[in-house]
């Protein structure tokens, strides 16, 4: 039977949404890419610490908008356009496009015209609703790509200045060429980019630490299906477990330390064991045994499923969660453990 600790539900709600204005620089200067280039390929590196002055935790980035240089744009057009994001390099961008992501980009705004407008200085001149969300692990830097297709002046570069900067040097930089929307290479620009405004959306499921192998030399994965939010029934699985065996989904709110362990720590020792290489990474407020499926060793999953409370005081609470389970099969004999996940709650629809 399940074992919830009341404060769990006590945390202090979040708000609805985060904005930050990045690179953060003292003044502008314009710039005339990517936009005003015609057809081409842009990435936008951004430091994770420039995020960071202004997002105070994982979040899910759901929109950017993009602002008019120093004096009136005129030439307002369409531009067709995709936008992708992903986590970059600490050491920033290269001259290769697909080298310059850490993690697999995300299409966050789909093929399609947007419209460029006219607009005095410093006004939005391109929003960007994103319609699926990147989630932003608040350690990595992001890499934004703008790959433009076309746009309404015969696809041709025309005139056109957005605020950006070209003194942020490791805040941003840039990497861009002219005439393929899917160039293989470009020329990079330390310091240089646009100043853009990120709306972020409070509510992340982020992974945490590693995991211990078990039979069949696979490493046991802890997935989180949703978001949590006040009202759903969260999903958690273990998928490549062992079969058959018993398995325990945990769940708490402290990484560094339970009652007077340490953690994180190894799981088999705590309960009196030989070492085994598995580490319990959180506090455990809260956990359920569950009997696992499946066909063979590595083969395994197991699913729980936990209704949340439809009140919003615990928006913005943190939670990790881990599975751990028997399993004779693994090099230690005994046992195997997923990595963690951090699960921040996010407000009411998700």
């Amino acid at each position: 039977m399940i074992r919830i600790a009341l404060n769990m539900l006590l945390a202090v709600g979040a708000a609805a949404q985060t904005i930050a204005e990045v690179p953060n620089v003292f003044s502008f200067q314009n710039v005339d890419r990517p936009f005003a280039g015609g057809i081409g390929r842009y990435q936008q590196w951004f430091s994770a610490f420039s995020l960071q002055q202004d997002i105070p935790e994982a979040m899910r980035f759901q929109q950017v908008e993009i602002f008019a240089g120093s004096s009136l744009t005129s030439n307002a057009t369409t531009i067709d356009c995709e936008v992708l994001i992903g986590h970059g390099n600490l050491s920033g961008v290269t001259g290769t496009f697909d080298n310059n992501f850490a993690t697999p980009p995300i299409v966050v705004a789909a093929r399609q015209n947007r419209n460029l407008l006219a607009g005095a200085p410093g006004a939005v001149v391109m929003t960007i609703p994103f319609t699926t969300l990147f989630t932003w692990d608040r350690v990595r830097p992001v890499v934004m790509e703008i790959r433009i297709y076309g746009n309404g002046l015969g696809n041709q570069p025309f005139l056109y200045n957005n605020r950006g900067s070209t003194v942020a040097t490791g805040q941003t930089t840039r990497v861009y060429q002219a005439g393929s929307a899917g160039a293989p290479t470009g020329q990079v620009q330390q310091g240089v980019g646009l100043i853009v405004r990120f709306s972020a959306r409070p509510g992340a499921v982020v992974d945490f630490g590693t995991g211990c192998m078990g039979g069949g030399g696979v490493v046991p994965r802890n997935l989180v299906l949703q978001v949590p939010s006040p009202g759903i029934l969260w999903q958690h699985q273990i998928v490549g477990t062992a079969s058959q065996e018993y398995t325990m989904w945990v769940i708490g709110n402290d990484t560094t330390q339970w009652e007077t362990t340490p953690l994180p720590t190894d799981f088999a020792v705590l309960l009196g064991n030989p070492p085994s290489g598995c580490f319990l990474r959180t506090n455990v407020l809260a956990f359920q045994i569950l009997q696992t499926v499946g066909g063979g060793p590595g083969l395994g999953a197991a699913q729980f499923d936990w209704q949340l409370p439809p009140v919003t005081s615990y928006v913005g609470f943190t939670f990790y969660t881990q599975w751990l389970g028997l399993d004779p099969a693994s090099p230690n004999g005994f046992m195997n453990a997923t990595q963690g996940v951090l699960s921040i709650v996010a407000p009411v629809g998700g």
